[in-house]
């Protein structure tokens, strides 16, 4: 009788023909349920299209008017990234069965009624440009597809080993298969497959629940069934940091191994299978073996190619230092232009004289093809593009993410495996050990929810986030359930919490573990205790002083040793600093106008400033535009109460420098307005004005930014007034206080320092100082591993 075996995962396949090499007897036929799929429907007189050659398609069919409501951005670079989610909320409502009218009638309120008519024209045109070309994709495949009947008479009966979700596409495939031979499918029920049960009763055949089961769905009848009484039985440890996490997964796998576990027998799940960098690391004795492979995209020839794409993207000098620490020719690198259009043979010729093609050209010098994966991709991007033009940039665009798919196994002869949780369909462990068991990782979350809400999903049966949720959940219930020992770590910084997916699995209490780090390193680490540095030729006359400098000085010589004699620069922050930001905006602001008569005309030209000094249109930027905007109402009000009293800005950002009590100072004030009489000093805070501004405890007062700008202009101006601008708190003008007293103690520093040979560098006393030094690390303080 010819049989075939249906399994989830290569690695099932694998387990289970080793299991029936054991035996005698024929052994069936074993495939994956998706190598089944493809093989049992034809599609008549259409190729399935390329990943990449898809993307430049549904581009093209993006060209109509309607188009612009959805604001995503037709450049190739920004389109590539969003059009992941187009195709699958394409695929999903394909594999689903719904179509645009069904999500019509489920969006009650018509909140998406707009966004679905240009998402429904968006795939018409592009079911038409694939039809010229006779290309298809995945979305149409459900509706245009016949039985390969020569494939499914060659078995009498096929086995289904089911763990998971069919989608409705899947189900009617496999019920018109049914109709012509035998299906036998084996599952097991549990509250995370109430759906799937849903469907089946809907096919006829009702499953009892928490149990396995076979049922033939030809006859719509249940062959077996056996209550599944196995329970979970977890040891569960909290750590600190994540990285402390590691240690504990190694003592747990040690644990199981003398416990009489098998290594080939335990397997470490990696829910964000990015944490398998930080476990290579550590793994100084090969112990683990990553089935998911190492990815390509860490390598030198990925990183040189990104450094360069990255230079093209911004000609700055960081990234110009990048490639040369790459180790590329600059002069080749300027003779090329990134926006040159050129065909696909042409770039590959470029990417090989620059020595990063790790294969041979077709028509080129024959050389030995180091990387049989890259020369696979190089065919195949001949052979699809090989019409294409593009520009250097955007080829380069193109290869990075294609390399960026490639994997390089794993061969160190590991016996521990690690892999992600979906890997595990089918399969079992005696041993498993769960790393960040946090919320928001397990289950993990979904962004398929992107052009529906999930109560329009729901109403359309279309599967919901809680349905995702819920169907992870099985596959570690299934995962857990088998092991006889088993161990889930979190961690709890960052205010990061257990996932709740801890209750429902009936394991409540967790032992808050010390990791022995210890375990991670060949030998223990050699702490060397650092004296405090002596700086012994200090003159303070030989210094150009500012206010942020001198704050330094007297909050933490460490802090100002580091910076101003060591000259360590921090690190450049990728998030925008919003003070520095606002006074950017606001120097704008009065470049072409002194002053402004109404709110509405400074409102406006505030809103014309934040398009042009944020020309982005990410969520992110968009929210803090309009965040901004909201804020910086008071601001206005209060500005132009300001000018209605006389006022007018004289200088902006204008740079001072003078000398007081014999010792040189430099600044740039914000801003210098004046009227009939008067001049007021004023310097622009988005934070707290509490400690610059404090008349208490004088003595230990830092900020004295005021009183340096105040005796610098005393002989420029007459009639001085000082404050700070409050700009996100209604623009409240503060006056300085107590200047006096200040500019007195300022007096004193300067004679302090006149009179300091040498200081030793200490590390402040106040730990609350620390807290975003940018030298914390260095000092051994703050929240560090």
């Amino acid at each position: 009788m010819n049989q075939l075996h249906i399994y989830p995962t290569s690695r099932a396949l694998r387990t289970v023909s080793s299991e029936h090499k054991e035996q005698d007897g024929f052994l069936p036929t074993l495939m994956r349920m998706d190598e089944f799929e493809q093989r049992a429907i034809l599609l008549e007189d259409k190729i399935q299209i390329d990943p990449l050659q898809r993307i430049l398609l549904l581009r093209e069919a993006a060209h109509f008017q309607d188009f612009e409501a959805l604001k995503l951005n037709l450049e190739l670079v920004r389109f590539f990234t969003k059009s992941d989610a187009l195709f699958k909320f394409f695929e999903e409502l394909a594999a689903e069965q719904i179509s645009f009218d069904t999500l019509a009638q489920a969006d009650a309120y018509a909140e998406f009624e707009t966004h679905l008519g240009i998402l429904e024209q968006l795939f018409e045109n592009y079911r038409n440009l694939l039809d010229a070309q006779g290309f298809t994709d995945k979305a149409f495949i459900p509706s245009a597809y016949r039985l390969n009947d020569g494939f499914l008479q060659g078995y009498e009966s096929i086995e289904i080993h089911l763990e998971g979700y069919l989608s409705h596409f899947e189900l009617e495939l496999i019920e018109k298969i049914a109709k012509r031979t035998q299906i036998i499918i084996h599952y097991t029920t549990s509250p995370f497959n109430v759906k799937m049960q849903e469907r089946f009763e809907a096919l006829g055949v009702i499953l009892p629940n928490h149990t396995h089961v076979s049922f033939d769905l030809t006859e719509k009848k249940i062959l077996t069934t056996q209550p599944n009484e196995a329970k979970i039985k977890a040891n569960v440890f909290s750590v600190e940091e994540r990285q402390e996490q590691i240690a504990v997964a190694f003592l747990q796998i040690e644990k199981m191994v003398n416990s009489g576990i098998s290594p080939e027998e335990i397997v470490l799940i990696l829910p964000d299978e990015n944490f398998k960098e930080h476990f290579t690391l550590f793994d100084s004795h090969h112990n683990l073996n990553f089935a998911m492979g190492y990815d390509y995209d860490n390598g030198r020839i990925y990183k040189s190619l990104e450094a360069l794409y990255k230079y093209w993207q911004s000609f700055d000098a960081e990234h110009k230092y990048l490639l040369e620490r790459y180790g590329f020719n600059f002069e080749s690198v300027e003779k090329l232009s990134p926006t040159k259009c050129c065909k696909i043979e042409e770039f590959f010729s470029v990417v090989d004289g620059l020595g990063l093609l790790e294969c041979p050209l077709l028509n080129g010098e024959k050389k030995e093809k180091t990387n049989e994966r890259v020369y696979e991709k190089y065919l195949h991007f001949m052979k699809i593009f090989e019409k294409e033009e593009m520009s250097l940039k955007e080829w380069l665009f193109f290869w990075l993410k294609a390399l960026s798919k490639i994997t390089i196994d794993d061969v160190r002869g590991g016996m521990i495996t690690v892999m992600g949780v979906l890997e595990t369909r089918g399969v079992s462990f005696e041993g498993v050990v769960i790393v960040d068991f946090n919320e928001g990782i397990v289950p993990a979350t979904s962004s398929k929810d992107q052009f529906l809400n999930s109560s329009v999903r729901a109403f359309a049966n279309l599967p919901t986030k809680n349905d995702r949720e819920a169907l992870q959940k099985q596959y570690y219930k299934r995962l857990l359930e088998q092991a006889k020992e088993v161990a889930i770590l979190y961690s709890s910084s960052d205010n990061k919490l257990p996932s709740k997916f801890l209750y429902e699995l009936g394991l409540e209490s967790a032992v808050a573990t010390q990791a022995q780090t210890n375990l991670l390193y060949d030998q223990s680490a050699q702490f060397v205790e650092e004296k405090d540095p002596l700086v012994e030729h200090f003159n303070a006359h030989d210094i150009t002083w500012s206010a942020s400098r001198l704050k330094t000085y007297l909050e933490c010589k460490r802090k100002y040793y580091y910076r101003y004699i060591q000259k360590i620069d921090p690190k450049k922050e990728d998030e925008l600093n919003e003070g520095a930001f606002l006074h950017s905006l606001l120097d704008h602001l009065y470049r072409e106008k002194e002053s402004y008569e109404n709110k509405e005309e400074m409102q406006k030209n505030i809103d014309i400033l934040l398009d042009q000094l944020l020309p982005f249109d990410d969520a992110q930027t968009a929210y803090k535009k309009l965040l901004w905007k909201e804020k910086l109402k008071g601001f206005v009000t209060s500005q132009i109460e300001h000018f209605k009293a006389d006022w007018r800005v004289m200088e902006r950002e204008v740079e001072v420098q003078g000398e007081i009590g014999g010792l040189r100072f430099k600044g740039r004030i914000d801003r210098i307005d004046q009227n009939a009489t008067d001049t007021l000093v004023l310097d622009y805070k988005s934070g707290s004005t509490a400690a610059a501004n404090k008349t208490k405890n004088l003595e230990k007062l830092t900020d004295l930014q005021m009183s340096i700008y105040h005796q610098m202009l005393t002989g420029k101006y007459q009639n001085i007034d000082l404050a700070f601008v409050k700009i996100l708190e209604g623009g409240t003008i503060e006056e300085i206080t107590a200047l006096e007293e200040k500019n007195e103690l300022l007096a004193q520093h300067i004679i302090e320092l006149k009179q300091t040979k040498s200081f030793t560098a200490e590390k402040c006393e106040d730990l609350q100082k620390c807290k975003y030094c940018e030298f914390t690390l260095m000092c051994e303080r703050g929240e560090y591993l």
